[in-house]
């Protein structure tokens, strides 16, 4: 945590909105739209079909040798886990959401996932694990997100959900950029106004 607020701080001093910053209001096409910087973690929860614990899903996937680098350099100090560290950040966005004027639309941004469904496609289903969390399931209906944006996945494709446009945007590293038809020179997608169709 120490080392996520120091993040904050250097963003800040470059003019940069963070997820502990107010919620900006974007008033271009499409608006007026509250653009919400999210911070959210993973707990764990998206879980393969039949694995009912953390633990079993942990130990299916170190089986698998399919473990996210995170375990060994993500450290949630000063909460006891990552996952009590996500139920925390979960708890406190949900919070500030709920405090947005019910009248305006939202644009949820978070490095992770927030719906299990973008997961489906990866190649190793078990690295889920390290993708998000159950709890923000349904945060794009209940807070009326226009859109909501994401990355970690490095799949950027988007998709559709309860009529949400869920867009993953992240840049990904130079050997999957041919993969994917991205060159490192043209990494922006467009975001607002949101894309028909």
């Amino acid at each position: 945590m120490a080392r996520y607020e120091a993040l904050v701080e250097m963003c800040r001093a470059k003019g940069i909105v963070t997820p502990e910053d107010p919620y900006p209001l974007w008033e271009g096409i499409g608006g007026p739209l509250v653009i919400a910087p999210l911070f959210l973690l993973y707990d764990y929860t998206f879980r393969l079909d039949g694995l009912a614990t953390k633990e079993a899903a942990l130990a299916h996937a170190h089986e698998a040798g399919v473990v996210c680098t995170d375990e060994h350099f993500l450290h949630p100090d000063p909460y006891p886990t990552r996952d009590a560290w996500c139920r925390a950040r979960v708890a406190e966005t949900e919070a500030r959401l709920a405090a947005v004027d019910p009248e305006l639309r939202t644009v949820l941004i978070n490095h992770w996932p927030m719906t299990r469904l973008p997961t489906r496609v990866l190649r190793y289903p078990d690295f889920a694990l390290w993708c998000g969390t159950e709890l923000t399931a349904d945060w794009h209906v209940r807070f009326r997100a226009e859109t909501v944006v994401y990355g970690h996945l490095h799949i950027p494709r988007t998709t559709v959900e309860d009529g949400v446009k869920f867009q993953e945007v992240s840049v990904g590293y130079p050997r999957e950029w041919k993969a994917h038809g991205r060159l490192p020179e043209d990494p922006l997608r467009r975001i607002l106004p949101v894309p028909v169709g």
